[in-house]
């Protein structure tokens, strides 16, 4: 179950529009209380005979937008991700500028506007750039994901908590926001159990590959005490288990 993505295709997520529709995004400065994303991690399921299904992830949504891009959009979105890559961030924003301007269908300038911003420590400009692209493209779940760490970076951790639980209950196999909730959960929030929780989804979702998740994995547990499985109900998620997975 790997989440390849191939640069033609990172491109058009990053490009790609669809018909705007009111999302209510948590934002900084508001009062929230933590949403349940107990419900949003995989379940491994046997058949009749006790044998392991195969785990069919559900697909993300942005890749299913379609839409015709302005080749001079694409070049010019080129343009500014080669600028980025060289530090030179006046010419990527200038350049990004002219898209969300030249075409306001479009919600991957604004990520990258983001990015920009988060680099340079605005984070709330940051957070209105996201919000933007949202609003042009409400399953973008690029900027979700951006979103929640910029709102973690503010010291925002609740609100970046429900940021990602909304990622999850748009795309409820998103890797990424399994293992951002894992950070939140460990780091900031002080919920090793929950955080137990996501990494181990994040290691079901990305074939248990990452040795580095499998490690923080295996010390989150050394603290929580906690062996059985939250994804699979026959078994008991200890380092050595989740070991011999990631050597098979």
């Amino acid at each position: 179950m790997k989440f390849v993505k191939p640069l033609l295709v990172l491109l058009s997520t990053l490009l790609l529009a669809a018909c705007a529709s009111k999302v209510q995004i948590p934002l900084a400065g508001q009062q929230v209380d933590l949403k349940d994303t107990s419900a949003f991690l995989p379940q491994q399921t046997y058949d009749e005979q006790g044998k392991a299904i195969a785990y069919e992830p559900m697909e993300n949504p942005y890749l299913d937008l379609k839409g015709k891009i302005d080749k001079g959009s694409v070049l010019l979105f080129i343009e500014a991700k080669k600028a980025m890559r060289q530090n030179d961030n006046k010419t990527a924003k200038q350049k990004l500028g002219v898209i969300t301007q030249k075409d306001t269908s479009l919600s991957g300038p604004w990520v990258l506007l983001g990015n920009i911003a988060v680099e340079e420590k605005q984070f709330k400009q940051a957070q209105e750039h996201y919000k933007q692209a949202i609003k042009i493209t409400p399953d973008n779940i690029n900027a979700y994901i951006a979103l929640a760490k910029a709102q973690r970076m503010m010291g925002e951790f609740a609100v970046a908590q429900n940021t990602l639980a909304l990622v999850l209950s748009i795309w409820k196999d998103c890797p990424e926001a399994h293992m951002n909730l894992g950070v939140l959960y460990d780091v900031y929030l002080n919920q090793p159990k929950k955080a137990q929780q996501h990494i181990e989804a994040y290691l079901f979702l990305d074939d248990y590959s990452d040795q580095t998740a499998i490690a923080w994995y295996n010390e989150i547990q050394s603290r929580t005490g906690i062996e059985k499985s939250f994804v699979d109900p026959k078994q008991t998620a200890n380092p050595s288990t989740l070991m011999s997975s990631a050597e098979d």
